[in-house]
């Protein structure tokens, strides 16, 4: 039955795509009002991955323990419908998957489409939209705890900025009820969510997530925009506009969830922390000159605290197993999430379209880094990344991008601080076709 239904999905996006090019409109958008007030909106993302990677220590595949290894991987695979039914009704409707590769054994049978989006809300006005459901709208702190997947800078969005939620689905999807809306030249978002329950116990010295039922998590963002608004239709931030906007935002951010986290104390007496992240980003996209040159700009800072010595490896998608006793994580992680300071900055660079109207590809390299100065570590963990995406038709879509990333490894001292020990890297090559 699954099955079915991806077809039958599949299936009405094609007749509608042909229906509506027909027409001579655009082939994603059924206007369901002569004026285009009331759309229904379709979209899909594919994201294929060739990767070499150089493994952590414990890293298996299968039952061998290696230290590299080569995959494929469907990264992301998303698809969607959104519009407004009537003057005050909006609908969010996304199926998808993640991170499927030989890891999984038995393929992607194992790994059916599952609802990553469903939500409604009512528009009050423009000041005020209410909605419910589940979402990343209440999913962070920081411009990428909902990122757009298919306009992102960098290979991948910065993958802390959701995985310092410690009870979401998918990296950044819960169940919540939100409100948002435009202020002027502020834009905000506020949710309460009821958070996932962790099943797995790792209690001990150190904070860890709870096993009781979660209480409720608090999060919001406002932003101000001292250039054009960005689209607040959706929950998810673009990572480039190409240089078709001119955007400059300023944004801080809160979470915070009584008792999410617990350590034994030294007379092995269980103590509870709040969890509290707060986070502050600027995000520059502008042309630069008339050809179409362009640059993008993006920094954040986070302050979270977990409690005692709390550590999260960052590892999306994981290309081998271990236990969870491997320090940095199985596979490509790095410790990226924690309690302490966490800083994070990318630039990209478009270059002008091309003279000759026949060659519509563009380039774009762009850099970025990552350093968690985290209570735990002995010296802050850093993570770079060099790239450049291809954009075939010059405009967003289908893209080729190449990544070099590498990250710091840490060893667990006698002491019980970590230290850093070794630099590992991963190259990977991503075809991505998405309208």
């Amino acid at each position: 039955m699954p099955h079915l239904r991806i077809i039958l999905i599949l299936l009405f996006i094609v007749l509608n795509t042909i229906s509506v090019l027909a027409q001579e409109k655009p082939f994603n958008i059924v206007n369901i009002s002569p004026d285009g007030s009331k759309y229904i909106k379709f979209g899909m993302n594919l994201q294929v991955w060739g990767r070499y990677s150089e493994l952590n220590p414990g890293s298996k595949v299968g039952t061998t323990v290696v230290d590299e290894t080569y995959d494929v991987v469907i990264r992301r695979l998303r698809l969607q419908a959104m519009g407004m039914l009537t003057d005050n009704i909006f609908f969010h409707l996304q199926l998808g998957q993640n991170n499927i590769n030989f890891t999984q054994n038995n393929g992607p049978s194992n790994a059916p489409l599952s609802v990553m989006d469903a939500l409604g809300e009512y528009h009050f006005s423009n000041k005020l939209h209410i909605g419910g459901g589940l979402t990343a709208w209440g999913a962070g702190t920081t411009r990428y705890s909902a990122n757009s997947s298919s306009s992102q800078l960098t290979l991948d969005t910065p993958m802390y900025q959701q995985f310092s939620n410690t009870s979401s689905t998918f990296g950044n999807r819960n169940l919540s009820i939100y409100a948002k809306g435009y202020l002027g030249k502020f834009n905000y978002r506020a949710a309460i969510t009821n958070p996932y329950r962790n099943t797995t116990n790792n209690l001990g010295l150190d904070s860890s997530i709870s096993t009781e039922t979660p209480r409720a998590q608090y999060s919001g963002i406002l932003t101000y925009s001292f250039l054009d608004k960005e689209s607040i239709e959706d929950a998810y931030h673009k990572g480039t506009y190409l240089g078709t906007k001119k955007v400059f935002n300023l944004a801080l951010g809160y979470m915070t969830q009584a008792k999410a986290m617990w350590h034994l104390t030294p007379d092995a007496t269980v103590a509870y922390d709040d969890m509290k992240v707060l986070g502050f980003d600027v995000f520059y996209d502008s042309p630069i000159s008339q050809k179409g040159d362009a640059i993008t700009a993006y920094a954040a800072f986070n302050n979270s605290n977990y409690g005692k010595n709390y550590i999260q490896s960052v590892n999306t998608p994981n290309p081998a197993i271990g236990d969870n006793t491997l320090i940095n994580g199985s596979g490509a992680g790095f410790i990226g999430v924690g309690t302490g300071n966490i800083y994070y900055a990318q630039f990209g660079y478009l270059f002008a379209k091309s003279d000759n109207l026949e060659r519509k590809g563009r380039f774009q390299p762009y850099a970025a880094t990552q350093i968690a100065d985290l209570e735990a570590l002995d010296t802050p963990m850093t993570m770079y990344e060099l790239g450049v995406n291809y954009y075939t038709t010059g405009t967003l879509g289908p893209k080729f991008s190449l990544n070099y990333q590498n990250r710091a490894v840490y060893d667990k001292t006698l002491t019980g601080q970590y230290k850093q020990s070794d630099r590992l890297g991963m190259v990977v090559l991503q075809c991505q076709v998405s309208f």
